[in-house]
């Protein structure tokens, strides 16, 4: 969920826009800049206007981006794999530190390895030394370490928090209820096994802005109500219309095939009844949580309550950067343009590093007031 920030913080971020960007290095555990050994640098140089960080919740690889870097103090352009701005294990922890009237606050942005250095200056004589690092965040160092050799699956009914530990060559915070894992589970490799055994908490794999590797609960805009964070903004929302609703809702429990809740609309005089043109439109949701009939029957309802409106879509949102949000955070923002408020989730970010920009975020939408 949104980032544990004080409200003075939320307030600043709101009203002003005096922020800048800053960016720590790391080897390992070791900080490398600012350090004794480069005493020109109270932080890893971001150039102006330097680069952006995209965030999306579908994509395995969630965060990644570039920063671009220039100065004319001491060359960090990498030369051995050790050197602090090397793309060998090397870390940039990068923070938004907002300044409003006497007082700032730093909002971590995340923890992201340096994936590539593809293009670097060293003219230090004459002009100083430049940069370019492409950024990705730690799913980089689950996917570098996919191969599990022999081990195909979990220890049955064991402590899915704990099979995840075992796995996981990050550190864990367990954000989700246990439960134990049932039967018949597989692992294809290490990320594959991470997002099986996240998807039987009923969540989806996620990080930390320090790096380790949490959950998130899954489809939060189906079932959300209570907002996490409020956001003014303005709305971008396209005119057109499509025929992406669903008129029909199927639950399952993967661990028990006696477990089925559906939902359809049934009356005639709705035009998204399930007899009438458009026909059946289903959508199924498999989820280990549902582990009484009650339970998957109210889920169907519930899902259906939300994709069967024409709200049940994605809207653009643009924004002073609010970097307290987080992907799958269900939010309310409301729309500076035509004061009307949206109801979603979070599912993609767009923050531009440079700190006088506006960010936007895509929400899949809930509900609109």
């Amino acid at each position: 969920m949104a980032l544990d920030v004080p409200a003075e913080a939320i307030a600043a971020m709101e009203q002003s826009n005096k922020s800048e960007i800053i960016a720590t290095a790391f080897y390992g555990a070791t900080q490398t800049i600012p350090s004794d050994e480069y005493p020109d640098y109270p932080s890893v140089p971001l150039a102006t206007n330097s680069g952006s960080i995209t965030w999306d919740a579908d994509q395995q690889q969630q965060a990644q981006g570039n920063c671009f870097l220039a100065a004319n103090g001491a060359d960090l352009v990498p030369e051995a794999k050790t050197d602090p701005l090397a793309p060998f294990g090397q870390e940039l922890q990068i923070v938004r530190r907002v300044h409003y009237a006497n007082a700032f606050w730093d909002i971590p942005g995340g923890r992201f390895r340096i994936g590539e250095v593809p293009s670097a200056s060293d003219t230090y004589e004459i002009m100083g030394w430049s940069a370019q690092l492409n950024l990705v965040d730690l799913f980089d160092k689950v996917q570098a370490a996919d191969f599990l050799g022999a081990v195909t699956g979990p220890t049955q009914n064991a402590s899915t928090w704990d099979e995840i530990a075992k796995l996981s060559p990050l550190p864990l915070v367990r954000s989700l209820p246990d439960a134990t894992i049932p039967a018949g589970v597989t692992f294809q490799g290490r990320l594959d096994a991470i997002t099986k055994l996240i998807a039987n908490l009923g969540g989806e794999p996620a990080l930390t802005r320090n790096g380790a590797l949490t959950a998130r609960v899954a489809n939060n805009y189906l079932t959300a109500t209570v907002p996490v964070a409020t956001v003014n903004g303005t709305v971008s929302v396209d005119a057109g219309m499509s025929n992406e609703l669903y008129n029909s809702i199927a639950v399952t429990n993967p661990n028990d095939a006696l477990i089925l809740g559906v939902a359809r609309i049934t009356d005639p005089s709705d035009p998204l009844c399930i007899t009438g043109p458009l026909g059946e439109r289903t959508r199924t949701f498999s989820d280990p949580l549902m582990d009484t009939q009650g339970k998957a029957d109210a889920a169907a309802a519930t899902y259906l309550a939300r994709l069967s409106t024409v709200q049940a879509r994605v809207v653009k949102v643009t924004c002073l950067p609010r970097w307290d949000l987080e992907l799958g955070d269900f939010i309310q923002v409301n729309d500076q343009a035509s004061n009307d408020v949206w109801m979603g989730e979070v599912r993609h970010m767009e923050w531009p590093l440079d700190p006088t920009a506006l960010m936007s975020f895509d929400l899949t939408v809930a509900d609109k007031r």
